[in-house]
C-alpha cells in the first residue's frame, strides 16, 4: 500500500522550484549587481540541496520505476532538449560529440534527472542501513556518502559526472534520515519555538553572508563554488565542497522546521516536473533572442522586475493544470500500465 502524502515535502518542493526558476531567470544579470549576484549565490548554497533531500525523502527502490519511469522521463527531456537546440538554437552538435552525445548526456538543468537514475541505484544499500542499523547505520551512510562526494572531486570525470558525486550526500541524507525528518516536522506543527528559533538562526547566518557580499568590491561571480561542477583546482578546493556540504544539509533540515507548514507552496510543488524540464529553454529562447537585452542597462529595480515578471509568467504557464494534466500522462506512460499489471 501506498504511504500517506507527506504535504511537508511538497511544501519544500515548491519553495525549491520558486528558487530553481527565480535563480536561473536572473543568472544573467547577476555579475552586474552586487544585490542580484548575492541573492544568486544565496539561492545557490542551498537549493538543489533542498531538492535532493526532497527527492530522498520519497525514494522507494523499483527497477520498474527506474526503467519505465525515471529513464524514459529522462530520455523523454533530453528529446525535447535535443529538438530545441537543434530547431531553435540552430546549435552544431558536432562540437559536443556529435547528434547521439547531445542525446545521451544531459544539457544544462537535466544533470539531475541524469543524477536521480544514479542515485536510485544506491537505494538498496541507503534503505538497508536506515532500517536495518537504524540511526548508527543512517550516520555511517551519510559519512560514506559525504566521503564519496569529496573523494570524487579529484577527478576530473567523464559523461557529466562530477555533479552527480558532488550532490549525492544531499540525497542520501533524505533516504537515510527520512524518519527523523518526519519527526521534525511533526514537532515543528507542535512547538512554535521549532519554527522561530531556526527561521532565526537562518536570518542571521544568511543575513551576515549577504552583506559581507554587499560590501565587496565587486559582484561575487567564483562560479566553481557556487555551481560545483569542476574538479578541484584553480581556488576550488576539497574545503570548499565540505562547506557547501554542511551548509546544504544544516538549510534544508532548519527549513523542515520552518516553513514545513507553509501549505500554499504544496500545490507548485506537486507540479514541479513540467517545471523543472521546460523553464530552462524558455529561459534560453529569451537571452538566445534578446529578451534581455532591454534591461541590462536599466537601474536595478528596473532590472529584478523585468526579469521577475518573466520567472513569474513561466511559472505560471507551466504549472497550469492543462500542462501539468499532460506530463502526468507523459510521465507514467510506460510505468502505470506494467504496474497494473504486477
Amino acid at each position: 500500500s501506498l504511504s500517506p502524502r507527506r504535504d511537508y515535502i511538497d511544501v519544500l518542493k515548491g519553495l525549491g522550484i520558486l528558487l530553481v526558476v527565480f535563480g536561473h531567470f536572473m543568472e544573467q544579470y547577476r555579475l552586474g549587481s552586487h544585490l542580484i549576484g548575492s541573492t544568486f549565490v544565496t539561492i545557490y548554497w542551498f537549493h538543489m540541496a533542498l531538492f535532493c533531500m526532497c527527492s530522498g525523502l520519497v525514494a522507494h527502490f523499483s527497477l520498474r520505476k527506474l526503467l519505465a519511469q525515471q529513464l524514459w522521463l529522462y530520455l523523454l527531456g533530453q528529446a525535447i532538449m535535443l529538438a530545441f537546440r537543434a530547431i531553435a538554437l540552430q546549435e552544431d552538435f558536432t562540437a559536443s560529440g556529435g547528434l547521439l552525445m547531445a542525446f545521451l548526456l544531459p544539457w544544462r538543468h537535466m544533470w539531475y534527472l541524469y543524477a536521480l537514475l544514479f542515485w536510485h541505484l544506491t537505494l538498496p544499500l541507503l534503505t538497508f542501513l536506515r532500517d536495518k542499523l537504524k540511526l548508527p547505520g543512517a550516520v555511517l551512510g551519510l559519512a560514506l556518502s559525504v566521503g564519496i562526494s569529496l573523494w570524487a572531486g579529484t577527478i576530473d570525470w567523464p559523461f557529466t559526472l562530477v555533479r552527480v558525486f558532488a550532490f549525492f550526500p544531499f540525497y542520501a541524507f533524505g533516504v537515510l534520515f527520512r524518519p527523523q525528518i518526519d519527526a521534525l516536522n511533526r514537532a515543528a506543527s507542535r512547538f512554535w519555538a521549532l519554527r522561530v528559533v531556526p527561521g532565526l538562526v537562518l536570518l542571521a547566518g544568511y543575513g551576515f553572508r549577504f552583506w559581507q557580499m554587499m560590501q565587496s568590491d565587486v559582484p561575487p561571480g567564483d562560479s566553481a563554488k557556487i555551481f560545483n561542477d569542476v574538479a578541484y583546482g584553480e581556488g576550488y578546493t576539497m574545503s570548499d565542497r565540505a562547506l557547501f556540504l554542511l551548509v546544504g544539509i544544516v538549510t534544508s533540515v532548519a527549513l523542515v522546521a520552518v516553513l514545513g507548514g507553509l501549505r500554499p507552496l504544496a500545490p507548485l510543488g506537486r507540479r514541479t516536473l513540467p517545471i523543472y524540464l521546460l523553464h530552462m529553454p524558455i529561459l534560453t529562447f529569451l537571452v538566445d533572442f534578446g529578451f534581455y537585452e532591454p534591461a541590462r542597462e536599466r537601474p536595478v529595480a528596473v532590472i529584478i522586475a523585468w526579469f521577475t515578471l518573466q520567472a513569474l509568467g513561466c511559472l505560471c504557464i507551466l504549472s497550469s493544470e492543462p500542462v501539468n494534466r499532460l506530463f502526468n500522462w507523459l510521465a507514467n506512460l510506460w510505468y502505470r500500465p506494467l504496474k497494473k499489471r504486477s
